[in-house]
Order: structure tokens, then C-alpha cells, then sequence
């Protein structure tokens, strides 16, 4: 049986059977070099998470006619947040690229005291980035793209995410392995999720400080001080193996 191909339109809200959707140019661009073919069946997503099964049209313009809509999930999975400072370098598109893969909700650049590295939510490169978590989200199967946010202030993380959302700082000194803090405290059905992971010079005592005081947890990953994206990581793949 082949692969059922699947592709990105903008929103699949208050589209119903029967109706023929244009597939946008990045997309169109992929299904010409798979070189599909009038008839074959794919699949279309948007974020929300609304999925439809289609056929492929193809005269010039290539075209899917909308077979059935599979709606969202009545109750969407509370959100995992990464607040991560930014890596250098190409290492920023892998850590989307897997975090979309392992389960991320929500990557949110986030300015550390000690942080080197600083993208404009208007640039190219998070725009590339954006385009990274689509891809990903496609390629991996979810019905939703992670969201890629504005930067925000490692202060202004604090403050705009407090009630109701276990916050927890990755910190090679906790006394307690993450594994073993979120199976105790954290309730996936019920609430948000959001790890602070800061830059590789670490976070500065008086951060530490500032999130103690507002409630912060603290958790550990390894023995040893991981690399930005390798924490990020593994933080996904934790939480996403509790969740599910």
C-alpha cells in the first residue's frame, strides 16, 4: 500500500466535502517533484489540527477535491512550552525541526541575562524556522504546527506565564530527575507545561532567584550540562512519553 502524501493548507475551517482547494505554492511545489498524479489520494491538515482526506486534481493548476473532514479533537492536549534561549547557528533548526517531532506545542525565544543569540520575530530566519515546524509536523504525521512565538524577556516569561502552568527550570543541580518530578506533579490531562532552558553560559543566580520566588520548579536532565537543543530534546521526548 503507498504512502498517503500529506500537505499544509492555511485553514480547513468550514470547508466541507465535495469542495476543491488550491494547494498553496510551497505545497504545489511538493507534489510536482513527487510527481503525483490525477486521482491519487492524499491528506490536508491546517494548525488547528483539522484534518481532510482528498483527491488530487491536476490541470496546470494542481488542485485537491475535499472527500471528508475529520474535525478536531473536542478537547485540545494542554500545551507543552519550551522557553528556550536561542543556539547558535544551524543548531536552531534542529532543535525545531525534533522538538516539532517529539511533541512541542509552543517554542518560545526567550532572552536570558547571559544569552548570546537574538532573532527578530519578522526575519528570515524565523520565518525559516516557522517553515521547519510545518515541514516537520508534516513529515511526522501531527494534525497541528507547533507554534513558533515572538522573543520575550527571560522576566516577561515569568510574568505572562504563571497561573495554572507548571513552570520548570532545567538546572543540572536539582535534587530531583525530571522523569521523577513530572510523573508526581504534573497532570497532562489538566495543565500546561513549560520548561525554562537557558542559554549555555546557565542561568544567572539572580534568575534562579526571580523564578524560586514566583513559584518556579526545578528538574535536572543528565549527570552533566547539556548542549541547548540536546536539552530541549529531551525534555520533549519526557514529557511527550508522560503525556501519552
Amino acid at each position: 500500500m503507498s504512502k498517503v502524501r500529506r500537505f499544509r493548507v492555511e485553514s480547513l475551517q468550514d470547508v466541507v466535502a465535495g469542495a476543491h482547494l488550491s494547494l498553496p505554492e510551497t505545497e504545489a511545489h511538493h507534489a510536482r517533484v513527487l510527481r503525483l498524479k490525477t486521482g491519487e489520494c492524499i491528506e490536508l491538515f491546517d494548525s488547528a489540527g483539522r484534518v481532510a482526506h482528498a483527491t488530487l486534481r491536476i490541470n496546470g493548476e494542481i488542485v485537491a477535491q475535499v472527500n471528508s473532514i475529520e474535525a478536531p479533537p473536542a478537547k485540545r492536549r494542554h500545551k507543552v512550552t519550551l522557553a528556550v534561549a536561542w543556539p547558535k547557528g544551524k543548531r536552531a533548526a534542529v532543535l525545531v525541526e525534533k522538538c516539532s517531532e517529539l511533541g512541542a506545542d509552543c517554542i518560545l525565544p526567550t532572552r536570558y541575562a547571559r544569552g548570546v543569540v537574538s532573532k527578530d520575530e519578522e526575519s528570515e530566519g524565523v520565518s525559516r524556522l516557522r517553515r521547519i515546524a510545518a515541514e516537520a509536523a508534516k513529515q511526522c504525521g501531527r494534525d497541528d504546527v507547533p507554534e513558533i512565538l515572538g522573543e520575550l524577556s527571560f522576566e516577561e516569561v515569568l510574568a505572562r506565564y504563571s497561573a495554572g502552568t507548571l513552570r520548570v527550570i532545567l538546572d543540572p543541580r536539582a535534587p530531583q530527575n525530571l522523569f521523577d518530578f513530572l510523573q508526581k506533579e504534573w497532570k497532562p490531562g489538566e495543565q500546561p507545561l513549560l520548561f525554562f532552558i537557558g542559554p549555555e553560559g546557565g542561568i544567572t543566580p539572580d534568575e534562579l532567584n526571580a523564578a524560586d520566588a514566583s513559584g518556579v520548579r526545578r528538574a535536572r536532565l543528565a549527570e552533566h550540562v547539556l548542549r541547548i537543543e540536546t536539552a530541549a530534546l529531551a525534555a520533549c521526548a519526557i514529557a511527550g512519553g508522560i503525556r501519552t
